[in-house]
């Protein structure tokens, strides 16, 4: 899902780059600058001066209809092409710099975000599964001894397995005995995918701290 995510924002950021580029592209061909010129309202600092040339500057499409009333026509001079292919690597360089500059921004947040999420779906479901065990134990008179136990045609405990598996960036480990138990969530990656583990024992006693790297 957080993959999806990224790639969403992603595509998302690239989009408004092209559709940034083809608006001021063509803005500045209506002014009589080279539609690159546009290019370089990417890229920090460069864009500001744009937008002042564009605001102080006497537009070349003015002088081209100042000379054609006055009877002098001039041919409009093409930019070279260095300068296009100058601008064009300024402009590739500027988007990069924004896509890294909103990674470094969003990440963190981001991070915390989906971290808050597995910790809070690694509590309940130790939980859950210290509430079947609860149950399993009050209906039989002792605690089940594996997993299978609480997994067995019509059992109305688990529906699913936890032992030994990752699920949402945390993993489970059960120890069970007929005397007690005890269930322990510690995330995959600490400080990546959580920063608690979650122990809940028998009688349900829960307890927490945050991981170890």
């Amino acid at each position: 899902m957080e993959e999806f995510v990224g790639v969403v924002a992603l595509i998302f950021v690239l989009g408004s780059c092209f559709l940034l580029c083809l608006m001021w592209w063509k803005i500045f061909r209506k002014a009589g600058y080279h539609g690159a010129l546009g290019l370089l309202m990417l890229v920090p600092l460069a864009n500001i001066i744009m937008v002042a040339i564009l605001a102080f500057s006497e537009w070349p499409i003015h002088k081209e209809k100042t000379n054609l009333n006055a009877g002098a026509v001039k041919p409009r001079k093409s930019m070279p092409a260095p300068l296009i292919a100058a601008i064009v690597i300024a402009t590739i360089v500027g988007v990069l710099f924004l896509i890294g500059l909103i990674a470094a921004v969003a990440f963190p947040s981001f991070l915390k975000a989906r971290i808050k999420a597995n910790e809070a779906a690694a509590e309940s479901t130790v939980k859950t599964i210290s509430t079947a065990i609860e149950s399993y134990n009050l209906e039989k008179g002792n605690y089940p001894s594996e997993e299978n136990d609480l997994l067995s045609p019509g059992s109305p405990y688990l529906t699913g397995s936890f032992n030994s598996k990752t699920i949402l960036g945390y993993t489970y480990q059960l120890e069970l005995s007929s005397d007690g138990y005890e269930i322990s969530a510690a995330p995959k990656e600490c400080h990546v995918t959580g920063s608690k583990t979650f122990q809940v024992s028998t009688n349900g006693i829960e307890f927490q701290k945050e991981c170890d790297k």
